[in-house]
């Protein structure tokens, strides 16, 4: 064998490649599902960026999207306005083809008449759904601005501590604002969670920061999902976690992986399309 030759297939080998043989895949639970972060404190142009997201997470066909809040501005106690902000939300979530998920924002639920106008479009303002071997668990940070009491509230935590007795591989908790990231008391309540979660491999979601941020502990990704056309509090700066995105997560065997998508990146058959229309099979032949 040629040395050239040689050291191409022990590279191969090494990088695990399988390049040109019979594959069949492994018999894996495997799922995939999108998420949308804020679109609130922008101005309407902002929907052009939303819309695109939207438009490519239909090219990419999840199982489900999730949304982590915050999709209407708010409008005070003016139910008439409130309508309005979510007949035109739910307007540009319409394209949408997967399921959507969605848990409440601070813009979102900021009062009772806004709670009660979220109950009457969206339903329950916390839940729990299973994927497979995995469990999520959609919380609401705006609880109190119903009940009266602060944090998640006793009802909620009940709630939650029964999803964490259910057996599963992997557990997804979703929130609207990051609580191991704000204020004392939520801070503690978060610990407390974490206590519930023991041993337990699990991801949390959240949003409300318009701004993207990551980190891992013992394994466990806890990711701040950045807007999705909210407004920024600095010009985009991807380093800094400041542009606009989605995430997309793939689960296989119970284990999540994540890419960070920025819209206006993913094309669909049609732009090949418009391109072969416009300078016609003429031009394509050139290439030959």
């Amino acid at each position: 064998m040629r040395p050239f030759l040689a050291a191409w297939l022990c590279m191969a080998s090494l990088h695990g490649a399988e390049i040109n043989r019979p594959w069949t895949p492994a018999a894996q639970d495997r799922f995939s599902f999108a998420v949308i972060g804020d679109r609130t404190g922008a101005g309407p142009d902002n929907w052009k960026i939303f819309d695109r997201a939207v438009a490519e997470i239909n090219l990419m066909n999840p199982d489900f999207v999730i949304m982590v809040g915050d999709l209407v501005e708010g409008a005070g106690n003016r139910t008439a306005e409130l309508d309005r902000q979510w007949e035109e939300a739910l307007t540009h979530l319409a394209p949408l083809k997967a399921p959507l998920y969605m848990v409440p924002g601070n813009h979102d639920v900021y009062n009772p008449m806004s709670y009660d106008a979220w109950q009457k479009r969206l339903g329950k303002t916390y839940f729990a759904f299973a994927v497979q071997d995995c469990r999520f668990v959609m919380l609401n940070t705006e609880e109190g601005k119903k009940s009266g009491q602060s944090g998640l509230g006793s009802e909620q935590m009940d709630f939650l501590r029964a999803q964490l007795r259910e057996p599963c591989a992997h557990v997804f908790i979703v929130m609207h604002q990051p609580m191991w990231m704000m204020d004392t008391a939520q801070k503690a309540e978060w610990r407390n969670i974490e206590t519930l979660l023991g041993n337990r491999a699990f991801t949390v979601i959240a949003g409300h920061l318009h701004v993207l941020a990551a980190k891992r502990e013992n394994g466990n990704l806890y990711l701040v999902q950045g807007p999705t056309g909210a407004g920024m509090r600095m010009d985009r700066n991807p380093a800094l976690g400041l542009f606009h995105h989605f995430t997309w997560i793939h689960v296989a065997d119970g284990s999540p992986s994540v890419a960070i998508i920025e819209p206006g990146r993913i094309m669909g058959e049609d732009t090949a399309i418009r391109a072969y229309q416009t300078y016609g099979q003429g031009m394509m032949m050139l290439g030959k």
